[in-house]
């Protein structure tokens, strides 16, 4: 029964392997994938970080879209980061857990 357990966990984790993101491409997708790490950091770790941490994830995040968005980003180009942001947070999840994830995705991106 354990060996069975451990079989599926195992298929699990190579499922959700082969759903994973590509790496980005250019510095605008880049910086979307950072503003839209930031945001779902402030969405969903609020119990593992405090409220000044949130805080600076939000202001980060809504000065990092602005900023892509003066580079000449749109919302489909933020809703994909978003995306991409949800996807890799999942497949860490199974990983690693959701405290490790949200310690990752605390983490402010450089130069906030």
């Amino acid at each position: 029964m354990i060996n069975l357990i451990r079989i599926a966990a195992f298929m699990t984790v190579v499922a959700l392997a082969g759903c994973q993101t590509a790496p980005p491409e250019t510095s605008l997708q880049e910086l979307l994938d950072q503003g839209a790490r930031a945001e779902l950091g402030a969405q969903r770790c609020e119990s593992y970080i405090s409220l000044r941490g949130d805080a600076k994830l939000k202001d980060a995040s809504e000065e990092i879209y602005a900023k892509a968005r003066a580079m000449g980003a749109d919302q489909s180009d933020i809703d994909d980061a978003r995306l991409r942001a949800r996807q890799q947070a999942q497949i860490r999840d199974t990983l690693v857990g959701n405290e490790e994830t949200c310690n990752e995705l605390a983490v402010l991106p450089p130069g906030y």
